[in-house]
């Protein structure tokens, strides 16, 4: 029997935007840790729901298209045969259709090796004999890519074991992973990993990574002559990943993308004979990957990420990478996390893992720190708590955003201070938005934003009494600045109050005379704004926030919505330095009350002082 509080099926579509996630009631906060007779009971439950199933109902939120595809899926759709989609680009259709596929057929798998279910055996059967009326396993730009690799991850599960198939199907479901091989993979194989050319940065983007070791899982389970090959491309992948995971440039695509691909790179890993000896080489770049997926989560909602770069809530991938590493490398504050996640949000490859996954006690420690993509303080994981992270970026690659020092604050199991989480391919305002100035609170000097992934953290310290204080050097993200200009923005978290404390502060110097600094401000979706005495607050009915700056304040007529926002709110403050050099103050704190007093700050050169009105609590001193 099911928790009350958990749902055993994925949500229905949600508007994309990472606060429709946030905001729906269907998945608890602080969701009690399942078991795994829940995860048992969410199998069957969506094993039922499958084998109910006529046809494939996609639906393609980046562009909000909804498409449906008849079961079995005996033929690869062409894009004369679907829309547009985006008038710039080959829509890859292909590749919502095999997630759903993936999931479809790992649910029916185990129900029939789990559950011991004879029909959802047959049926899963049925469909991947289908495959071989594929003209080929690509997407619809005719190349091998992410459509590949999740066929083959498919095959490479089921043709494992070989046991109670119908002789009919085993072989139809051989011959496709055979021809998907020789047909597919074997040509595109010495064109895209040419062996001894050097791996740089940008070859080991996601989609030609997953396809390389997908393809190599079905070869080993296949016994196929490529199996040699695709392995040493694939740990000399892994070997590169690692380097230029723990250098100064740390790689990253983000929390969904870095998840997504490391799905396929541990589904590949996971039955690899050096598997041991790899992660042991590579260990401080695994334990790197994992502390940002741990560190970037939401309290009181583990399923979410801060939303940062490209990050998906509909791409629950790094769960999966997430609950492996947690294995191999023995990290039980990662069990305690992911024992957290609610069972509605657990992709089925995450059910069917996760049920050997042994309870812990012991929660991720809540501290300041540096990730690969950010720097991070949180106070804890339930909602009460809060996470404050700085932007960080520093390698360049898709998918992350030039952001350098935007802040973000998560509480009470939302983020109240945002960004709108993803990049809009269609060309017009809503791109412009999501990748723009407008979705981000670095400064934006003179109209120009930030053009590069370049932030130096250039401290991390825990100060006297416990409170965090780290500081980034976003000089070099801007461009044609005067050479000797500098912009710093330092934050300090104060841990001895009830709900978050954040004061950050931006430096300028260097900068020509009259220089104008705009910073835009984003409130989560559908919290309520009002202005008092120059601060803006935010309210979610029972909480608010309270944002404030040193010396002219806010006002409501500076509350605006950009056309291309989905649902945030901006707050545009600008300010004139007439010397090029000017110091600004940012103060954010939580009320727990959701009064409608703000804090008192008295600001100096170098001091700030900020006096809450709960009592009694003492100045709390900055700088």
């Amino acid at each position: 029997m099911l928790a009350s509080n958990q749902w055993v099926r994925p949500l229905p579509p949600l508007n994309y935007d990472p606060s429709a996630y946030e905001l729906t009631a269907a998945i608890p906060r602080d969701a009690a840790p399942w078991t795994p007779a829940e995860l048992r009971a969410s199998i069957r439950a969506r094993a039922a729901e499958e084998m109910a199933r006529r046809e494939m109902r996609i639906h393609y939120y980046r562009i909000g298209h909804t498409l449906t595809f008849p079961l079995p899926v005996a033929r690869r759709f062409v894009i004369d045969e679907l829309p547009v989609g985006i008038a710039n680009l080959t829509y890859p259709w292909l590749i919502w259709l095999s997630w759903e596929l993936e999931e479809r057929w790992r649910i029916l798998h185990a129900a029939w090796r789990l559950d011991r279910d004879a029909a959802a055996g047959l049926l899963l059967q049925q469909e991947l004999a289908a495959l071989t009326a594929w003209d080929c396993f690509q997407e619809t730009h005719n190349e091998v890519g992410l459509v590949t690799g999740h066929l083959a991850a498919v095959l490479a599960l089921v043709l494992a074991d070989e046991s109670g198939w119908d002789a009919t199907h085993l072989a139809a479901a051989r011959r496709a992973a055979d021809i998907l091989l020789d047909r597919d993979v074997a040509p595109w194989l010495p064109r895209q990993w040419p062996e001894g050319q050097p791996l740089t940065p940008l070859r080991l983007h996601n989609i030609p990574v997953i396809a390389l070791v997908r393809a190599a899982q079905l070869a080993r389970v296949c016994g196929h002559a490529l199996t040699a090959q695709l392995d040493r491309s694939a740990i000399a992948v892994v070997h590169a990943w690692s380097g230029y995971r723990t250098g100064a440039q740390p790689h990253t695509e983000g929390t969904a993308y870095d998840g997504y691909l490391m799905d396929s790179v541990t589904g590949w890993l996971a039955h690899l004979p050096a598997r041991d000896a790899l992660l042991a080489e590579t260990r401080e770049a695994w334990r790197s990957q994992l502390d940002q997926w741990l560190g970037l989560t939401l309290p009181g909602r583990p399923d979410l990420h801060a939303p940062l770069g490209d990050t998906e809530p509909e791409m629950p991938f790094w769960i999966m990478p997430l609950l492996r590493l947690a294995q191999w490398q023995g990290r039980a504050d990662a069990g305690w996390l992911l024992r957290r996640i609610p069972v509605s949000r657990l992709p089925a490859a995450a059910l069917i893992e996760a049920l050997d996954l042994p309870d812990s006690a012991a929660s991720p420690a809540a501290d300041l720190r540096e990730l690969a993509n950010a720097v991070v303080l949180r106070s804890g994981w339930q909602s009460a708590d809060h996470v404050a992270v700085l932007s960080a970026p520093r390698c360049g690659l898709h998918h992350l955003h030039d952001d350098g020092g935007h802040f973000l604050l998560g509480w009470q199991a939302r983020f109240w201070i945002t960004d709108p989480g993803y990049q809009q391919y269609r060309p017009g305002e809503e791109r412009d938005y999501s990748i723009g100035p407008a979705a981000h609170n670095a400064p934006v000097i003179n109209g120009r934003a930030q053009s590069a992934q370049a932030a130096r953290v250039l401290s991390l310290q825990t100060e006297a009494a416990g409170r965090s204080q780290t500081a980034l050097d976003l000089t070099r993200c801007y461009a044609d600045l005067p050479s000797a200009a500098v912009v710093r923005r330092t934050l300090w978290a104060e841990p001895s109050t009830a709900a978050p404390l954040v004061v950050l502060r931006d430096d300028f110097d260097g900068l020509a005379d009259n220089t104008e600094i705009l910073t835009p401000w984003l409130g989560g979706t559908h919290l309520a704004w009002a202005f008092v005495d120059g601060w803006a607050r935010l309210s979610d009915g029972t909480h608010a926030l309270w944002l404030g700056t040193a010396g002219d304040g806010f006002s409501a007529k500076q509350l605006s919505r950009h056309p291309g926002s989905r649902g945030p709110l901006t707050l545009r403050h600008t300010a004139t330095l007439p010397t090029g050099q000017a110091r600004r103050w940012w103060i954010v704190w939580g009320d727990t009350n959701a009064g409608w007093t703000p804090p008192r700050v008295t600001a100096t050169a170098g001091r700030l002082t900020v006096q809450l009105p709960t009592a009694p609590d003492p100045p709390h001193h900055f700088g």
